[in-house]
Order: structure tokens, then C-alpha cells, then sequence
């Protein structure tokens, strides 16, 4: 029988972890399962468009694990020439991601050239319609906040924001939504810039296996003690925190929905 958009069935999660790169994992495999059994809605960025179809084959099966497109702003010296594929495939995908810009390096052209492919990632994204993005902005939150406050690229996640206030502020007005992760919670600017962050606007992150905690890689099974850390800062009980998460993850994704598994050529 054919399904409806009235009788879909909406996903039944617990948690959500917007950012984990769950390629990079010992046992991506095991990994996925984890976040079935703990009901965790896992974004899995990418850091090229080369590495997609191995994320999405990870993935299959999985309602709850979606693989996104990205291309991330350290790779685009060595990756750069992908871009036309990343634009070319977006309509395979709902989610984006790892993309951005990432001042570490001092080297002015590579920042252009950063520039010049985020800006391409935005345009296309815009154009095509529907994409949620997870945005990388190290040392570049002023030119990030610009750049997705020049149009309409979708919506917007900015992972691991370590801009100033006044930067986050600007980001808001720009409709933007913050993943959050326990290593923000250990520094005194993390803190204070989650405490500056409206409520409505904060979804979770492990950002694993970069982000470490007691030694172990970051997961979306340690999404609970993100949630808790919320709930202390919000003064919240710990299940009404996670309902808050939820409920801005899917102001920010739109429609959640179990849909029957595409097959791809």
C-alpha cells in the first residue's frame, strides 16, 4: 500500500547529535547501531564529497543516521577541485556538511580560496532548496555570519561556535542555530557564549571522535550528558531539557519523517 504524506509515520528519537563524523570512527558500524539503540538523530558529516557514498552506505538502514554532503575548509587546498560535485549531488541530500571556514592558517589566499568555495556551497544550496547546513567557522565567525546573512542557503547550524558575543548575536538575527558539545562546557568562553545563546536556538553535538571525553571519543550516546549540561545551565529537569533539543531540532530540519529507504544508482 502506498504511503501518504498523512499516514508517514513521524521518527521516534530520544537525542540528537547534529555533527559526528562517523566515518573517522575505529567501527563506524558499531557506531550506527549505538545511535538506533539510543534513539539518537545523527547527522554524519563528511569532510569531501569523495567520502560521501562510503558514509551513506554506513548509514543504510538506519532511520535515524543521515549521511550529509560536505567539503571542510582545511580540505579545500588538497579538495578543492570537488566542489562540482558537491553542488552537482546536492540534490541527494537533505543535510550539508562539513563546510565553512577555518582561519587557522594565516595563509591569505587560502582563505580566499576558502571563501570562494563556501560562498559556491552557499549559492548552490540556495538554489537547490531544502538543505539544513553544519557550519565550521574557527577563527572566521565574523565572514561566516556574513556570508549566511548575504541570502538564503537553508538552514543554518553553526558547530562548535567560538565567535564573540557580538558575533553570536549577529548570527541569531541571521537565523542561525548552535550545536553544542560537552568540550565547549571546559572553557570559560565556551560557557559564557553558551549561556548568550537563546534557548530556542541550541541542538547537540559529540563532534566524534575529535572531541574527547575521559579519554574516549565523543558519540551520540554521550548526547545525554551534553542534554544534562543543558538542563544545569537552563535550570531545566533533564528530560524537559532533551524535549526543548528536539523540538529545535525539528523547528531547524523541518518535517522528521520515517520515510521508506531511496535507492541510489
Amino acid at each position: 500500500m502506498a504511503t501518504t504524506p498523512e499516514s508517514t509515520p513521524r521518527l521516534d528519537f530520544e537525542y540528537v547529535d547534529a555533527h559526528c563524523h562517523v566515518d573517522l570512527f575505529p567501527s563506524p558500524a558499531e557506531l550506527v547501531a549505538e545511535a538506533n539503540a539510543e534513539r539518537v538523530f545523527t547527522i554524519a558529516v563528511t569532510n569531501a564529497p569523495f567520502v560521501f557514498d562510503h558514509t551513506r552506505s554506513l548509514a543504510r538502514g538506519s532511520a535515524l543516521v543521515h549521511p550529509a554532503l560536505g567539503l571542510h575548509p582545511e580540505l579545500v587546498h588538497s579538495h578543492g577541485r570537488q566542489l562540482a560535485t558537491l553542488c552537482e549531488r546536492l540534490e541527494e541530500v537533505r543535510f550539508v556538511g562539513e563546510v565553512g571556514l577555518d582561519y587557522s592558517t594565516s595563509d591569505h589566499a587560502l582563505r580566499a580560496e576558502q571563501r570562494r568555495v563556501f560562498d559556491a556551497v552557499l549559492e548552490a544550496c540556495a538554489r537547490v532548496g531544502g538543505k539544513v547546513l553544519t557550519i565550521h567557522s574557527r577563527r572566521a565567525a565574523g565572514d561566516v555570519v556574513a556570508a549566511i546573512g548575504r541570502g538564503s542557503p537553508g538552514r543554518v547550524i553553526l558547530h562548535w561556535f567560538t565567535g564573540t558575543v557580538r558575533e553570536l548575536e549577529r548570527a541569531v538575527a541571521a537565523g542561525a542555530y548552535f550545536s553544542v558539545n560537552v568540550a565547549m562546557f571546559e572553557s570559560k568562553n565556551g560557557r559564557s557564549l553558551i549561556s548568550a545563546m537563546p534557548r530556542e536556538r541550541v541542538v547537540t553535538e559529540s563532534d566524534g571522535p575529535f572531541v574527547r571525553r575521559a579519554g574516549e571519543p565523543a558519540s551520540p550516546r554521550g548526547m545525554r550528558a551534553v542534554v544534562e549540561l543543558l538542563a544545569r545551565e537552563w535550570r531545566l529537569p533533564t528530560g524537559e531539557a532533551a524535549r526543548v533539543i528536539r523540538t529545535n531540532f525539528e523547528s531547524c530540519a523541518g518535517p522528521l519523517e520515517l520515510q521508506p529507504e531511496k535507492r541510489h544508482e
